[in-house]
């Protein structure tokens, strides 16, 4: 009998197996040379798939860890994913921004982050690439903040203001001879964020108090 069901666990294995090969030869994204270096999934397919869902976002730390390389591509359910490490690499993506779209990572982030309903996300989504023309959330979104930081004197003083709050936050740390130690996440998100509020004109005591 165990001989039995080892023999059917066996099978089973190399079926599976050989249908997640075959599916990612046929259906997985194929590779241009000129693209980044690919980390081999250990699991054909679904390997990095299972890895996200074991380690969340710090999968990339992980694998980028394993594999110190400036840039590499991720192979997942027929879709690519580029994770990029070095800084140089990171100026050049953001500087072509024509060539390379952030709109697909808004896209999947977006309803997570705001928890938005069928409605919200529907127009999130609606010409999320432009293929219909200028217009949509994210071009009105993105054509508004061009305008707004634009050099003007509001953003002078938008710069200004928060250049003063941020030396308040920092000038306590160098009062007197003693050491301060801080928990660094929460000392700059503190600073950023009121510092940030006060810029655009929120004053808010309660925003200083929630993340005090």
């Amino acid at each position: 009998m165990e001989t039995e069901n080892f023999g059917t666990v066996a099978i089973s294995v190399t079926v599976v197996a050989t249908l997640l090969i075959t599916t990612n030869y046929f259906f997985g994204p194929k590779y241009d040379s000129r693209e980044p270096p690919v980390i081999h999934q250990k699991i054909p397919y679904i390997g990095h798939v299972i890895g996200l869902l074991q380690h969340g976002l710090r999968y990339f730390e992980l694998l980028s860890t394993k594999h110190p390389l400036p840039a590499f591509t991720l192979q997942t359910l027929g879709k690519k994913v580029y994770v990029v490490n070095s800084p140089d690499l990171i100026a050049a993506v953001q500087k072509n921004a024509k060539a390379l779209s952030f709109n697909p990572f808004v896209s999947f982030v977006s309803p997570r982050i705001f928890d938005a309903g069928d409605e919200a996300n529907a127009i999130i989504h609606d010409n999320i690439d432009g293929e219909k023309g200028p217009w949509g959330l994210l071009h009105d979104t993105s054509r508004g903040m061009h305008i707004a930081l634009a050099p003007s004197d509001s953003l002078d003083w938008m710069t200004n203001t928060m250049l003063t709050k941020l030396e308040e936050h920092i000038e306590p740390l160098g009062v007197g001879n003693d050491e301060v130690e801080v928990d660094l996440y929460k000392w700059v998100r503190k600073g950023i964020t009121v510092a940030s509020t006060e810029a655009v004109r929120i004053h808010n005591p309660g925003i200083t108090q929630g993340i005090g």
